[in-house]
């Protein structure tokens, strides 16, 4: 959980939902992180990750040393309180159950400005802990933004002082892979994180 990247927004809104965040986590759960090292420190970058929580976008967004964007379900939008902590710590919302046009295009132009982008491409939240199938629109946004991957796997539950175990897996480049193949090989990855054992980096 570092502030240490440049690119972090200097805002009170932002260093305040940050801190908030932070804290929380600190003192609700034990956070072990593998693999960091893999995130690239600029540059497109798609966050591909499982989905076990609503807790998962802002974990993640305090764990990666960069300005995080993330989807949010629009429904979640609608209470004014998560609206302004996801908003503040780069949330936007995105309809589910049609093709959100508008979701979709700032999704690829947040990646094509060097941004740094978090998906869920199961599309929802697992309710066993286990990885359900990939939607194809991952492919679609990470080959038309040109965007290095990164496969992640957050291992939980999230329990009160539990142990919860964020691991980044080695990037590839969405161009270099054909859409079916990026999809095969991104869950292969992701079944390989949930599945592997601590390696006690951090």
């Amino acid at each position: 959980m570092s502030d240490n990247a440049t690119d972090l927004p200097r805002t009170f809104l932002y260093r305040l939902a940050r801190t908030v965040v932070t804290t929380f986590f600190r003192l609700c759960y034990r956070i072990r992180v593998e693999g960091l090292e893999h995130v690239p420190p600029s540059g497109g970058v798609i966050i591909a990750s499982n989905h076990l929580s609503n807790l998962d976008p802002p974990l993640l967004g305090v764990t990666i040393p960069r300005y995080i964007r993330f989807m949010g379900k629009a429904e979640l939008f609608q209470i004014s309180v998560l609206r302004a902590l996801f908003s503040a710590l780069g949330g936007f919302p995105i309809q589910r159950g049609r093709i959100d046009k508008q979701g979709i295009r700032t999704a690829i132009s947040i990646v094509q400005e060097g941004g740094c982008l978090v998906m869920f491409p199961e599309g929802h939240r697992s309710k066993t802990g286990e990885l359900g199938p990939l939607m194809p629109g991952i492919a679609s946004i990470a080959k038309k933004s040109n965007a290095t991957v990164v496969p992640t796997g957050i291992v939980g539950p999230y329990r009160l002082f539990g142990r919860v175990t964020i691991r980044f897996g080695e990037p590839f480049v969405a161009s270099e892979l054909p859409s079916n193949v990026l999809v095969s090989h991104l869950s292969s990855e992701l079944e390989r994180l949930l599945a592997a054992k601590h390696t006690g980096r951090r």
